[in-house]
């Protein structure tokens, strides 16, 4: 294969040494470097990638049609040229048609020569350059389709990993394509605060959360008077309005984007102002129980310490220890606004065999169900209960359940801790003797603060919120497992958490 700028190499076949050699004489001296063949064999085995190719049509061994063949399938971007001294209509057809590039009659003229190799020479170059250049656009285009689809895959990942995190948010997050205010994203949390689904959002403007049109303006042109003077964030209370017509006040964190078709994007994480009684709600609750506790325990010691021997001051004052320690390490966790916020707790795992931990949360109670003239018993398996869980949260259900157990309890009533190894799982019940629950108020029973108020009341005038189980709730499905209630009107209730039992056989 020659090279550009190089001489061109010739590849000329013809049984006539005569023409051979005439037609070497006619091209060396213009630059031309020529390779010569006497039969199709020979043309066969000499035959290179050359600029250009002589073919005589009639052979002594075969015809030159064979070789036009055999040169158009080996070497498909090198012209050949046919050769004949007996030009006829249907040779020249014929040779065109299985793909000559042109087509001369002998005796050739040398002029006639040196204009059609020289036009045969650029066709093959600019043929070659084609091809490169398809080469290179095809490489081109592959490199471009690879770089789209890196690039279309980083931008799915990238939106699925921005849903994926506002999804878990407990605020709402709502995307405003501005200046018109129109919804073209919300997360789930909207039908918490807001109380719409997302498709009854998607397509319309905010001034559907809004308590007027004219507040909605306002919101609009506030605003854009923010963008306008190059501040993109903002952070307002908002007075808003819910599906049901019902008015909050939200805390609006605001941030504005520029989009590539030039206009914006407005996006708004919302959050109902409500939020912080329902902390201040959850922390009463949760410090509740475990003082009422040390109060008990500490006004045993004070008026009783005459009557108590060494032994059970001893035994009341490390349940005091016990449940102070406790009690700080429970606040630490209800303090921590962005995991109850987030409803995702940290958990610090560890094997725990649950046998004694029941029973030690049993003990701590006893005091209280003696106050109230209520047994307080355990059915647990010989076979110890062992699983893989957070003890201090655990802890914090078991307590919640005993608690209310006792809270709705009446006198001379029994309430058992049932402990049972199941297929795959750790069973937990605390069944009572109270009143029982109403089967319309159970869907009720595990929601937070605000909602529908159960009809059941303590026996002894106990203060409630209502929160203990919406908390026992999210620990327990935060450590994959199943809580939940049984319970007839008039004959009490059972209410129960699993845990997936983790320990393999033979672990130590």
């Amino acid at each position: 294969m020659s090279i550009p700028g190089d001489a061109p190499i010739i590849m000329v076949l013809d049984d006539e040494q005569v023409v051979l050699d005439l037609l070497r004489l006619r091209l060396e001296p213009g630059g031309y470097t020529v390779l010569t063949a006497t039969s199709y064999q020979e043309f066969t085995n000499a035959m290179t990638d050359c600029d250009a190719v002589l073919c005589d049509i009639i052979l002594g061994d075969t015809s030159g049609l064979d070789a036009l063949k055999w040169a158009r399938e080996h070497y498909a971007n090198t012209p050949i040229i046919m050769m004949t001294g007996e030009p006829s209509f249907q040779t020249a057809a014929e040779a065109i048609r299985l793909g000559a590039y042109d087509y001369l009659a002998k005796p050739i003229q040398r002029d006639e020569l040196i204009a059609t190799l020289a036009r045969a020479v650029e066709h093959r170059r600019l043929a070659l350059e084609k091809k490169q250049l398809e080469v290179e656009n095809e490489a081109y285009r592959d490199e471009l389709e690879q770089r789209v689809a890196e690039r279309t895959r980083a931008l799915r990942a990238s939106q699925e990993f921005l849903e994926n995190l506002t999804e878990t948010m407990a605020d709402a997050v709502l995307s405003l394509k501005m200046p018109d205010g129109q919804i073209e994203y919300v997360n789930h949390a909207v039908t918490q605060i807001f109380g719409y689904q997302a498709e009854e959002l998607l397509g319309q403007t905010a001034a559907v959360l809004h308590p007027s049109r004219n507040s909605f303006e306002t919101f609009l042109k506030t605003q854009m008077a923010n963008i306008a003077a190059g501040q993109y964030q903002a952070h307002i209370e908002q007075l808003l309005r819910r599906k049901d017509g019902q008015t909050i006040w939200t805390e609006m964190a605001t941030t504005f984007a520029k989009t590539a078709s030039g206009s914006g994007q407005l996006i708004m994480v919302v959050r109902d102002m409500a939020q912080r009684s329902l902390l201040l709600s959850i922390v009463a609750h949760e410090l509740r129980a475990p003082l009422a506790l040390l109060t008990g325990f500490s006004e045993t010691l004070i008026e009783d310490i005459a009557d108590n021997n060494t032994k059970d001051i001893t035994k009341y004052l490390d349940i005091v220890h016990r449940v102070s320690t406790r009690l700080m390490k429970m606040l630490d966790e209800l303090l921590n606004v962005t995991t109850i916020e987030l409803g995702k707790l940290p958990m610090e795992i560890e094997r725990v065999e649950l046998n004694e931990f029941l029973l030690t949360q049993v003990s701590d109670y006893g005091h209280l169900a003696a106050q109230k003239n209520i047994t307080l018993k355990t059915d647990l398996p010989s076979d110890p209960l062992v699983c893989h869980c957070d003890p201090i949260q655990i802890s914090q259900v078991v307590s919640n359940l005993i608690d209310n157990a006792l809270k709705y309890s009446g006198p001379a009533t029994t309430v058992q801790l049932t402990g049972q190894i199941r297929p795959g799982e750790i069973w937990i019940g605390v069944k009572d003797e109270g009143p029982g629950i109403e089967p319309a108020e159970i869907p009720f029973l595990f929601q937070s603060f605000g909602h529908k108020k159960i009809n059941t009341v303590p026996t002894a005038g106990e203060k409630s919120t209502g929160l203990g189980l919406a908390i026992c709730k999210r620990v327990i499905e935060t450590h994959s497992g199943q809580i939940g209630v049984d319970s007839t009107p008039g004959q009490g209730s059972t209410f129960w958490f699993s845990l997936p039992n983790t320990i393999q056989a033979g672990e130590e």
